[in-house]
């Protein structure tokens, strides 16, 4: 009897082995699936459109900065002085004296304008005595050389108008070379105040009274009416990155604060990281591409108080929609 029912419960355990040994219940399928990769970065906070380096002109790079008229964090207008250089002085004495020339060349313009109308009325009065002269010498009435005098007379006066007509067009050439000097240093004069190219914030001063303006420039400047996040996203992670793509912002010593935005725009460059932890053993060597996030309104007015704070984003998994879109490439 135990013989006969050891030969059917070998074949069992037989089956169960070539089955999988499936004698447990299966996990649900939902169990089994992975869940979406999300793709974290580091960022920075700045305005969208970029930060300007506002410098001095290169005619004027050697100039030291006499006085600045704005403070970090100062809100300005385009066209808004920002400094003013060494150089004004001796610039706005260059300038009065263009104005100076200038007027001269402009008296001695009308000046010639008078001769030039004095020696038309000689000459008509010359001309007139020569006809005068030849009809009483065709008469008879006066002689040859009285006529012949009065002609010479009226040939030297046209000759005396036609000179004066081309000193004119010399002193005229040289009013225009007058106006045209004067354009030219004022427009080095303006030179020596900076003025803001556009309108925005001024984010740090790099050069004061008594400085010379060097590679950083004399202001860094930014338009903080356009704020968003700057995050540098793996190149390995670029092809789950589309634009409209939704993404939540955190930073380190703001705990329970967060923000969200979307991708709007993706550069097509690698560069280097340049966002660290600064975690020992950290590869500061990693190839980045640059994703710009835009922010809502009430965020940008907080962002630019906090210009270049580092910051973490998350970005949303991609919907199936999104991954439709072909992905940005560099």
């Amino acid at each position: 009897m135990g013989r006969s029912f050891a030969i059917p419960l070998s074949v069992l355990l037989t089956g169960c082995v070539l089955a999988g040994c499936n004698l447990l219940p299966s996990p649900p399928k939902s169990e089994q699936a992975l869940l979406p990769r999300q793709i974290s970065a580091l960022g920075r906070i700045e305005p969208l459109t970029g930060i300007s380096k506002v410098s001095v002109p290169s005619s004027l790079s050697n100039d030291r900065v006499r006085e600045i008229l704005i403070r970090e964090g100062e809100q300005v207008e385009i066209g808004q002085p920002l400094a003013i250089l060494e150089s004004i002085d001796p610039l706005s004495a260059t300038v009065r004296k263009s104005e100076a020339s200038l007027q001269v060349a402009q008296r001695k313009l009308s000046a010639q304008d008078s001769v030039i109308r004095r020696y038309r009325a000689d000459l008509g009065q010359a001309e007139a005595e020569a006809r005068r002269a030849r009809a009483l010498f065709a008469s008879g009435a006066t002689s040859a050389n009285r006529m012949e005098a009065q002609v010479a007379q009226a040939e030297s006066a046209r000759a005396q108008l036609d000179q004066a007509i081309a000193d004119r067009a010399t002193l005229a050439a040289e009013l225009i070379e007058s106006r045209a000097s004067l354009v030219q240093e004022r427009s080095e004069l303006a030179k020596a105040t900076v003025r803001a190219p556009y309108a925005g914030t001024i984010f740090k001063i790099n050069a004061r009274a008594g400085d010379k303006v060097g590679d950083a420039g004399l202001v860094d400047m930014g338009n903080t009416k356009q704020m968003g996040v700057i995050a540098e996203v793996y190149q390995t992670d670029l092809p789950e990155i589309r634009l409209g793509q939704e993404a939540t912002i955190t930073a380190d010593g703001f705990p329970g604060k967060t923000g969200r935005g979307l991708v709007t725009e993706i550069s097509r460059q690698i560069t280097r990281q340049s966002v660290l932890t600064g975690e020992s053993g950290e590869n500061v060597d990693r190839r980045v591409v640059e994703v710009k996030i835009a922010l809502p309104e009430k965020a940008m007015a907080q962002a630019s108080r906090v210009n270049y704070l580092q910051v973490n984003v998350l970005f949303t998994p991609l919907t199936p929609a999104q991954r439709q879109m072909r992905p940005t490439q560099p």
